[in-house]
């Protein structure tokens, strides 16, 4: 009896161990295969996540906004609403990188989604289409009040210091708007509408940065202009269209002409003679200035053979230095020409060694080290031409015209100018000055202590076949004396 009462207790002790033993395999069976569902259920949303949204600010990209904006449209359209897409760009950004690296970039680009994301009503979106470019769809708004006060908000918000990693950046916006009016579709698809905010984004840019700017009609009939402007560019140099004019470099102390400037000109074949400020702002947005700036080089060594005698230079853009093989296009052109590096005198601006200065630093000992001199363009216009001064042994200074116009009628203009001049006479620096156009400038710039001179006192900018002519001109004119000679070749 005890046995047979001892063996059922055993037995359903047995079962129910075995019970509860099958029952944690068919949970822990369970778990295991739903935990791999679940795993791919979240890296599938994931993935979703991230080919609609940016990865480093978490809010859409392009492709997502074009699908909300395209929905936005045909819900205006259909309920006869009015609506706005804003293209915002940051100004400054590139130095932001160029200086502090990528990794600060990164982080500015965070902290402007937050501020701006705050700056935005409930209904708004905001994306970011790429680099430092974001885009805002406003929907259920008065306009053009309402893309005009959100512009002034995000304006005022982003040009507030950004703190990143201890350093003070300031940076600030620039915007573009174009309106969906409430009247039917009138050609206002989503693209167009795109389109046309950019636009206007390029006009506040082109007026100034840290500004907005509605879409005009006439924005399209200037983007045709620049468009075809940048097409016939592109041809420019194998039309033969380019030319070289210089300007003569006047030695104060002996009174000769020992230099020229290479000044570049365009030829239009159907506009005429187009200047510089007109088409190298232009050559410089879309790169082109890298192949027409070792145009220039080669054809000013090309022409320098013809004045032995003198020295011969040439301006070197930011963008033809950071994207061009600088040091062995001058290497060519010299010896190909069998011109002498010395004569060779390259001139820059800041803005050359505004960025990876360590880098630009060794492009330019390489390029003195050939025997090329360097000068600083436009000094005193920038505000660290000084600290350049001392990292880098220039040749020359070039003293802006800026200064020179005001020369004997502002006392601080006349002491600016002998403060560069003295600074680089100290320096073992030759001083140049620009835009010289009276006598009395002479006059005063050779008191300071100026090495020398040019501008149209002595001459327009000549084509090279004129440069010949010139010499002799002056050689002639020598008869009438150092003054006499001045006053010969006034323009």
């Amino acid at each position: 009896m005890t046995i047979t009462r001892s063996l059922r207790e055993t037995l359903q002790l047995t079962v129910a161990i075995f019970g509860l033993s099958a029952s944690l395999a068919i949970a822990a069976f369970m778990v295991l295969t739903t935990l791999p569902l679940r795993l791919l259920r979240a890296a599938t949303d994931r993935a979703a996540f991230l080919a609609s949204h940016d990865p480093l600010t978490g809010v859409p990209n392009r492709s997502l906004f074009n699908e909300w904006l395209s929905l936005s449209v045909s819900d205006a359209e259909r309920c006869g609403a009015t609506m706005a897409v804003l293209c915002l760009d940051l100004d400054h950004f590139k130095e932001v990188n160029d200086i502090l690296g990528h990794a600060a970039g990164d982080e500015l680009l965070r902290q402007v989604t937050a501020r701006a994301t705050a700056a935005l009503r409930k209904n708004d979106i905001l994306a970011r289409l790429g680099g430092d470019e974001f885009a805002i769809i406003q929907k259920h708004c008065d306009q053009p009040a309402g893309a005009t006060k959100l512009s002034e908000r995000l304006i005022a918000d982003l040009s507030l210091p950004f703190d990143l990693d201890g350093n003070e950046v300031l940076i600030g916006a620039s915007i573009g708007i174009a309106l969906r009016d409430g009247g039917g579709p009138q050609g206002h698809d989503a693209q167009a509408l795109l389109r046309r905010a950019d636009l206007a984004l390029y006009k506040a840019k082109m007026d100034g940065r840290g500004a907005f700017r509605f879409f005009e009609e006439r924005m399209n009939d200037k983007l045709v202009s620049r468009k075809r402007m940048e097409s016939d560019l592109r041809q420019a140099i194998l039309r033969d269209e380019l030319k070289l004019h210089y300007q003569p470099q006047v030695d104060l102390n002996t009174n000769e002409i020992k230099g020229v400037e290479a000044l570049i000109r365009w030829y239009h074949q159907d506009r005429g003679l187009i200047g510089p400020d007109e088409f190298i702002g232009l050559a410089e947005e879309t790169g082109l200035i890298v192949s027409i700036g070792e145009w220039v080089i080669r054809e000013a060594c090309r022409q320098a053979t013809e004045w032995p005698d003198l020295s011969f230079a040439v301006n070197v853009s930011p963008v033809q230095f950071r994207n061009g093989n600088l040091v062995e296009i001058v290497r060519s052109a010299l010896q190909e020409e069998g011109a002498n590096p010395a004569r060779l005198e390259l001139e820059i601006t800041e803005g050359v060694l505004l960025a990876h200065t360590d880098q630009s630093i060794d492009t330019l000992l390489a390029l003195q080290a050939m025997g090329v001199r360097i000068a600083m363009d436009d000094f005193g216009t920038g505000y660290s031409s000084l600290s350049y001064l001392r990292r880098f042994p220039f040749d020359k200074i070039k003293i802006d015209k800026s200064f020179i116009t005001d020369l004997g009628t502002c006392s601080d203009a006349d002491s600016i100018i002998e403060a560069i001049i003295g600074l680089g006479a100290s320096m073992g620096m030759t001083s140049n000055a620009e835009g010289v156009e009276t006598a009395d400038q002479v006059d005063l710039l050779r008191k300071h202590g100026c090495n020398e001179v040019q501008g149209l006192f002595f001459s327009l900018p000549l084509p090279s076949e004129s440069i010949t002519e010139l010499m002799s001109d002056w050689e002639w004119n020598k008869k009438a004396g150092p003054q006499g000679n001045i006053e010969k070749r006034a323009v």
